[in-house]
């Protein structure tokens, strides 16, 4: 019941940011768009399906034979819908006819971007990969001035179990293809850097048996000759229900996924933590038609916690920094020849995110 109530409240806080984002959006469309908020924006919708991943043979040994236990997974699948406006910088080009959502486009990170006045992206994904079901979700709203930038972001990453909410206003100064940022950024997030098994748990202390039940788990001992071993139920639910006929079997197989539950749960009751930032940004942007570079980098080097469960930054001479970094190089070597590099780099909450392509194009004549 209260683990139901919990999941409840995740819900309802994440469906609260979802609305304060449409509020945004429709609100300052409304006072000063007249119209010409949503001009050149595109609303898209896609759905792919795939066949998933083969797993390798799995097997027991069952009754004196074997049972095949190979996971078969279902088709693979990426709902997306979403709403943008971004204005494209000079090296990116509209090769095709549909927009499908799932596009990474490196210059969508970017904290300044080609235009001056609103943009925004809200985009959607429901993915099923190898049987496992998450969610990506990102949005944002930003507004770009000659002296000033605003962005208010929801980057929910369940891939890599990223998640959370900020408001990010900067002074900026522009020389020529320079641009430099400063300001301050507000953030919202899940508790990150805590183990609660660590302090549930200390070895010595209680079995690992003794913690298997603790999580809603129930042994029943069973001999076969001079063979003792255990059968294993859940009974977290109510009812007996027989997930392992062996201690091997339960550890290897359930004993983690309970402890991950566990994990899970208790970081759930803490709440979302509040944190300020300060923040400096430097980005270069130059484009000719033979070469072009568009680098970017956002420092936040000081934290002040607002809650108990606060990231605790470790004591390292580095462990305070936080950034998202990002580079475009492209470059037309010959009539025949080009190279590409892009990538981004982002470390937040000592969580590394990072995405980089690179290569060559040889067009034969």
């Amino acid at each position: 019941m209260i683990f139901n109530y919990i999941c409840v409240m995740k819900k309802d806080v994440t469906n609260i940011l979802y609305i304060l984002m449409m509020v945004l959006v429709f609100g300052i469309s409304t006072v000063f768009g007249q119209g010409n908020f949503f001009k050149y924006s595109t609303f898209y919708t896609s759905m792919t399906m795939n066949t998933s991943f083969t797993e390798r043979g799995d097997y027991i040994a069952e009754d004196k034979g074997y049972e095949d236990v190979t996971t078969v997974h279902p088709y693979d699948y990426n709902l997306t819908v979403g709403l943008r406006k971004i204005a494209r910088f000079d090296y990116e080009y509209k090769v095709k006819t549909w927009y499908y959502g799932t596009e990474k486009a490196v210059a969508d990170n970017v904290t300044l971007g080609n235009a001056v006045g609103w943009e925004y992206l809200l985009n959607f994904s429901f993915i099923r990969n190898r049987g496992e079901r998450f969610v990506d979700q990102k949005l944002w709203l930003r507004y770009l001035g000659n002296s000033c930038v605003t962005k208010a972001q929801f980057t929910d990453n369940q891939r890599v179990n990223l998640r959370y909410a900020s408001f990010d206003t900067r002074f900026r100064i522009n020389k020529g293809n320079w641009d430099f940022t400063l300001g301050g950024v507000f953030r919202l997030h899940p508790v990150y850097g805590v183990t609660p098994i660590e302090d549930f748990w200390v070895p010595g202390e209680s079995s690992f048996q003794q913690l298997a039940q603790d999580f809603g788990y129930a042994p029943e001992q069973w001999v076969q000759g001079f063979y003792v071993n255990q059968n294993w139920y859940d009974v977290s639910g109510g009812d007996s229900v027989l997930v392992a006929t062996s201690n091997d079997e339960f550890f290897n197989h359930y004993f983690g996924d309970a402890v991950a539950t566990y994990n899970e749960r208790e970081l759930d009751k803490l709440g979302l933590q509040k944190e300020l930032s300060a923040v400096i940004g430097l980005a270069y942007y130059k484009y000719t038609d033979k070469l072009w570079l568009h680098v970017w980098a956002n420092c936040m080097p000081f934290h002040y916690g607002l809650d108990e469960y606060s990231f605790e930054y470790g004591v390292e001479e580095w462990d305070n920094i936080e950034w998202d970094a990002g580079v475009v190089f492209g470059s037309r070597v010959t009539k025949n020849l080009g190279m590409f590099v892009e990538g981004t780099h982002m470390r937040y909450w000592m969580k590394p995110v990072y995405e980089i392509k690179f290569g060559f194009n040889y067009l034969i004549f």
